[in-house]
């Protein structure tokens, strides 16, 4: 079924939606007019009709259609990709379709199926790299990226200062729930709302650095909130993500337009950056936050921040090679093995790759990392901040200077960014702080650090000792991590290590990583805190950037004895089933394993839980202490048939899993819907 928004002249017309409607569920409103359609794979497109009658006879319809599919044993149901799948031909007067010879066969017939995701010939690839600090967009059109990777766009999003592409990640909301301004501008609303009408701005939502929630929350929900600034307050987390991606969409498509005036939505892929140590239920919540924003989730994929690093710097390295600038690095030839070392915001994402003769790269470790980013060095800062000036006079400066306190806070953001080896670093003070303080303490500064900082005027001055302590803790994690990973015997060989994302703008950082790795290549691009993003645009132009990954989990299965949610790990006795395990290479869109499993024809849904465990070995049976659910697979199947087994097939894409189920007993397959969040 294919949705045009007028008739279209043509039937190549490109439409606004397609779905595949075989096994669709419809949905009726109570308003007489709405009815929704969830395809087999869980797309939901919501339909209006003008009457009561007209949408009778629209549901009516489909009803037929999907009538006529189950009864058709000819027909193979792939979900709404409209792929084609490979069945068994019936045999002359043969009534019954054949069954399978083998499970090497079946396994066979999966890997004819593409079951990855098809990227369409788009005009354009646009990637928004949603940071914890700060978030970017930037595109390319596929004729300029046939030319040159890196002829690649940058849009500002508000243009303050023309300082950088990037804004801050900041959001404001109305008392009323709808989104006013995102980046400098949410900042300077805020702060005007502060200052002229303060009684009311504590009505209004401010979000700031709310990205490591999805990280640190390990039983996330779609219906998770999150609280803005003031912990007073809060919204459902996915509108706030949408609030701020459908802002940059807007932003992005107004002006690309701008460029060509004949784009349409249809043409433009999106890529949105994740970080790699993200758990499966992170990335979907981004997924469906960008859905909810309005990207079609056909349209759009997932890339994993460090490896867009590496695909941007690679490009970078060819072509200065091509206008022989530099020569002789040698970091990314065929066979060349390297860590990317994303230093992001809220955390540290590292990712070892090597680099393949296709161009393409393949994972020799699995992604890993913590919550070390520069956020931990502004915490710090903060903290230090209330030591010179009390506990209770900077939370009283927070509560009732928000403005003076969130100019403090973009000045800290920068100065950590600046801060040398020789360890020098000043910062200049709100006169509100120093007003505070003064109130309960003549000498302004306490007495443990007047040997540590100076205030000369409304300018702090810390001493280099000071400064060091700050990044010191911060710096030797990273170090102490990235010692470990070099030592595996999986990373043999790494000669490189690539610092990308804005903490690596810190010259203390990058002189201490140079210091330590001294018998390594330590690299770090002129712009590494765009590095990410642009490098998620060339991604979104090639077909399948990573060839291979390392799994980080055991990974298993438990087929659930019924329809309905699964039982508690306490008292569930299921078999661990292993599909993948720790530590195994995968290769990206391979089916990795196939099971089946008996089918009863009162059922209408298979449920397939998944779990994941840490241990060194793959737990025998699923309880709470060796292994956590992740998600679930689920299988809608058709209501004419008889008793049966169903036979899948699991693959894994870039950045998810994949499956595709067939019933033996009339040879249809069906794709299999992969959910991660509750």
């Amino acid at each position: 079924m294919r949705q045009h928004d007028k008739k279209p002249s043509n039937a190549s017309q490109v439409a606004k939606w397609e779905m595949n409607i075989m096994l669709a569920d419809i949905d009726k409103k109570k308003d007489g007019l709405r009815f929704n359609i969830t395809s087999n794979n869980g797309q939901i497109i919501k339909l209006k009709a003008q009457s009561d009658d007209e949408r009778d006879t629209w549901i009516e319809c489909f009803k037929k259609c999907n009538s006529l599919t189950e009864e058709d044993d000819e027909e193979v149901f792939t979900g709404e990709s409209n792929q084609e799948a490979s069945y068994d031909e019936l045999e002359p007067n043969q009534g019954t379709r054949k069954r399978m010879e083998s499970d090497a066969y079946i396994l066979e017939k999966f890997k004819e199926m593409n079951i990855s995701k098809k990227k369409k010939d788009y005009a354009m690839v646009a990637a928004i790299d949603f940071g914890s600090a700060y978030s970017g967009c930037a595109l390319s059109t596929t004729n300029s990226f046939i030319k040159d990777p890196l002829d690649i766009l940058g849009m500002g999003l508000d243009q303050k200062g023309n300082e950088s592409l990037k804004v801050p990640t900041v959001l404001l909301v109305n008392p009323d729930r709808k989104f006013v301004a995102f980046g400098h501008r949410a900042e300077d609303q805020y702060t005007d709302l502060l200052e002229r009408t303060p009684g009311e701005a504590h009505k209004w939502y401010y979000f700031s650095r709310f990205k490591m929630q999805l990280y640190n929350n390990m039983k996330l929900k779609k219906s998770m909130t999150i609280k803005d600034i003031t912990g007073k307050k809060e919204l459902k987390a996915v509108d706030v993500f949408a609030f701020c991606i459908e802002y940059i969409w807007n932003t992005l498509f107004r002006r690309a337009k701008e460029q060509i005036t004949n784009l349409n939505e249809e043409n433009i892929h999106w890529v949105l950056t994740v970080p790699a140590i993200w758990r499966e239920d992170a990335r979907q919540f981004m997924i469906e936050a960008a859905k909810k924003a309005g990207i079609d989730e056909e349209r759009l994929t997932l890339a994993l921040e460090p490896e867009a690093a590496a695909f941007y710097c690679k490009s970078g390295e060819i072509q200065r090679r091509a206008s022989k600038t530099v020569g002789g690095l040698g970091s990314f030839d065929t066979g060349a093995r390297f860590l990317v070392v994303d230093l992001g915001g809220g955390t540290v994402d590292i990712t070892s790759n090597e680099i393949l003769e296709s161009g393409q790269l393949k994972e020799i470790h699995s992604a890993s990392g913590g919550p070390w980013g520069g956020n931990t060095i502004n915490t710090r800062i903060w903290k230090l901040l209330q030591g010179i000036f009390g506990d209770k006079t900077v939370s009283e400066f927070i509560a009732e200077h928000r403005n003076d306190y969130l100019e403090l806070a973009r000045t800290v953001e920068l100065k950590k960014r600046t801060v040398t080896s020789d360890g020098k670093m000043r910062l200049e003070i709100p006169r509100s702080l120093i007003i505070e303080t003064q109130k309960s303490n003549p000498d302004t500064i306490a007495e443990e650090y007047k040997d540590k900082v100076k205030l000369i005027k409304n300018m702090l001055i810390f001493s280099p000792e000071v400064v060091l302590k700050i990044f010191k803790d911060g710096i030797d994690k990273i170090i102490m991590y990235v010692h470990d990973l070099l030592d595996q015997p999986e990373t043999k060989g790494v000669s490189t290590i690539l610092l990308v994302g804005g903490y690596a703008s810190c010259d203390l950082l990058k002189d201490a990583m140079k210091t330590k790795f001294n018998k390594l290549t330590v690299i770090c691009p002129l712009d590494p805190d765009l590095a990410v993003l642009k490098g998620a645009v060339i991604m979104g132009h090639m077909d399948t950037p990573i060839v291979g990954r390392i799994a980080k989990f055991h990974y298993g299965i438990a087929v659930l004895p019924g329809v309905g949610q699964a039982e508690p790990l306490t008292s569930t006795k299921e078999e661990f089933q292993i599909i993948i395990r720790k530590g195994q290479p995968i290769k990206v869109n391979d089916v990795v394993t196939g099971y089946d499993f008996p089918i009863t024809f009162c059922k209408e849904e298979a449920f397939i839980q998944i779990y994941a465990s840490d241990d060194e070995e793959p737990p025998q049976i699923i309880s709470q202490d060796n292994c956590r659910k992740i998600g679930q697979i689920r299988i809608k199947l058709p209501k004419s048939r008889m008793e049966s087994r169903l036979k899948i097939g699991i693959s894994t894409s870039e950045t998810e899993f994949k499956v595709v189920a067939r019933d033996e007993q009339t040879g249809k397959c069906f794709e299999g819907v992969c959910s991660f969040l509750n």
